[in-house]
């Protein structure tokens, strides 16, 4: 699910606003969402956050519902400075420096890659890895591999 092309290093937005609605032109310029995505996403996001805060970083998984997907993948994304998005539950402010943007076209499959990814947050040696890494195709390996 994840591609280079999908790697989106050195982001500079510095609200999940600006973020999302530039993601999500870029997604569609692409043909992985369709014209829907950027009104979904971005009242999902209101609604319910996806931010979320681990031992060492901030993340956030936004996302929304598989209508709105042509192509499914994951974008990796990693921000230059911190993006404000507020917190899944408790919704505190976060300074996000992480952000992985789930494109998932099988409705069935949101739950379990949600599980995965959340199971990687726990592993700082990893996050540690994806918040310095600068080669994309390592990137994809290394989170191909985990999300096996």
């Amino acid at each position: 699910m994840l591609t280079q092309e999908l790697i989106f290093l050195q982001r500079e937005e510095k609200t999940s606003f600006e973020f999302l609605s530039n993601i999500s032109d870029k997604l569609l310029s692409m043909g992985y969402i369709k014209e829907s995505f950027k009104k979904a996403i971005l009242k999902r996001e209101e609604i319910f956050p996806t931010g979320i805060g681990t031992e060492n970083y901030s993340i956030a998984i936004p996302h929304t519902d598989s209508e709105h997907i042509i192509k499914p993948g994951i974008a990796f994304v990693r921000f230059n400075n911190k993006c404000a998005f507020k917190e899944m539950c408790t919704n505190n402010d976060l300074d996000v420096t992480m952000a992985f943007v789930l494109l998932v076209k099988a409705k069935e499959e949101q739950a379990v890659l949600l599980s995965k990814l959340m199971g990687l947050f726990t592993d700082n040696e990893l996050l540690d890895k994806l918040n310095s890494e600068n080669d994309c195709e390592t990137i994809v390996n290394i989170l191909n591999d985990k999300l096996k």
